[in-house]
C-alpha cells in the first residue's frame, strides 16, 4: 500500500513533514532541508514504522539519495525518538545540545535509577505512595518508542550548522527541556522553534529530576531572546507556521504570570504540597501523563515564586512544601 505524506516546502529548500504521533494535535512537524542529492533533517518523530516510513518516502520523492545530517531541537519522544534508526555509523550525524546528552539513558535504556528518582520526588511533593508508584512507572512506555542514537556533535548553542542550503544559528532556549534549541536564519528571518514557541499551545514547563533548577525563568527568557531575533516566519514543531512572533510571547508571558499569581494565591496562609496545588488548579485527572505533568507544571510556577521571593520554600527528607513569605 502506498504511503501518504503530508510534505509542503515552506521556504526555499525547506519542506515541513508531518508526522503522526498519540498526543498533543495527532502531529509533528519535522523539517526536510535539501541540499543536492542530500538533504538534513530536523526531528525525526517517533520510532514507528509509519512515521519513518514516511521520513523515507520524502526524502526519495525530494530527490535525496543520503541523510547527510540529523538535528534534535531536544530529547522528547517525538522530535528524537527515531535517531537511532536514521542516524550513527554509516547513516547520518546526529546534532544535539550537549544538556540533552546525558538524559538519553536513564529515560529510555537504563529507567531503573530514573524510575526510583521519580518516585522519591512525586513521594516528597505530596503524591500518595499508590498514585506515586504508578505514575513513576509510566515512564517505561516512552522506551518503546525511542531508539536511541550517540551524537556526532555536541552543541553548546551559538554554532551555526549548515542545513541544506541554509547556515542557522544554534539558539540555546532551555525551559520545556533542558538543552531545547531553536534554529534560526537572519538572511531569511526563519526561526525553527520545535516546542519553544507554539501557535496555540504553551508547551509543558516542568520542574522534575531531570529539569534545570529554574525552568520557568530559562523558558521565560528565551522567549525574550527569540523576539530579539524579529524573525520574519516561526516554523514551530506542532501547529502552523505563524509571523507575529511578538503577540504569541506577549501571550505566552501573560499567560504564565496570571499562572504564577493564581498559584500564589492558592498557596494562601497555609503550608501547601505541589500536589495539593496541582489538584486544586488544575482538578483532579484521570490520565496519568496529565496528572505528572500538571505536577512538574506547578512545580516550575512554585519555584519561580520562591526564587522571585513571592513563596517560601521548606524542605526535609520527607516533605517539600511552600507558604507565603
Amino acid at each position: 500500500m502506498a504511503i501518504e505524506i503530508a510534505l509542503s516546502e515552506v521556504a526555499d529548500g525547506v519542506f515541513e513533514l508531518r508526522l503522526p504521533i498519540p498526543f498533543e494535535d495527532g502531529l509533528v512537524n519535522v523539517f526536510v532541508f535539501t541540499d543536492g542529492d542530500e538533504a538534513d533533517l530536523l526531528d525525526c518523530g517517533m520510532n514507528s514504522d509509519e512515521s519513518v516510513d514516511a521520513i523515507y518516502k520524502a526524502l526519495e520523492q525530494l530527490g535525496a539519495r543520503r541523510l547527510r545530517r540529523l538535528a534534535v531541537t531536544h530529547i522528547h519522544p517525538d522530535h528524537y525518538g527515531a535517531a537511532g534508526t536514521l542516524a550513527g555509523e554509516g547513516r547520518a550525524d546526529l546534532y544535539m545540545h550537549r544538556l540533552e546528552v546525558p538524559l538519553v539513558h536513564p529515560r529510555y535504556v537504563e529507567l531503573e535509577h530514573l524510575v526510583e528518582q521519580v518516585r522519591h520526588y512525586l513521594l516528597i511533593n505530596g503524591v500518595p505512595g499508590d498514585e506515586a508508584e504508578i505514575i513513576s512507572n509510566s515512564q517505561r512506555a516512552l522506551s518503546q518508542v525511542v531508539k536511541p542514537a550517540e551524537p556526532a556533535v555536541q552543541l553548546d548553542g551559538a554554532e551555526f550548522i549548515d542545513m541544506g542550503r541554509h547556515s542557522l544559528h544554534v539558539e540555546w532556549t532551555p525551559g520545556h527541556s533542558p538543552g531545547h534549541i531553536c534554529l534560526y536564519e537572519e538572511g531569511t528571518g526563519l526561526l525553527f522553534a520545535g516546542d519553544h514557541i507554539l501557535p496555540e499551545l504553551s508547551p509543558n514547563i516542568g520542574l522534575h529530576p531531570q529539569s534545570t533548577p529554574d525552568p520557568l525563568h530559562d523558558y521565560l527568557q528565551g522567549l525574550e531572546r527569540m523576539v530579539d531575533r524579529k524573525p520574519k516566519l516561526v516554523l514551530p514543531a506542532h501547529g502552523r507556521p505563524f509571523a507575529d512572533v511578538t503577540a504569541r510571547v506577549d501571550a505566552l508571558v501573560s499567560h504564565h504570570h496570571r499562572r504564577l499569581d493564581q498559584i500564589q494565591e492558592i498557596v494562601g496562609r497555609d503550608k501547601k504540597t505541589a500536589w495539593q496545588v496541582a489538584l486544586e488548579l488544575w482538578g483532579p485527572r484521570d490520565n496519568l501523563y496529565e496528572k505528572r505533568l500538571a505536577l512538574q507544571e506547578g512545580l516550575a510556577h512554585l519555584q519561580a515564586l520562591a526564587v522571585d521571593g513571592r513563596l517560601r520554600k521548606s524542605v526535609t527528607p520527607e516533605l517539600v512544601c511552600w507558604q507565603q513569605s
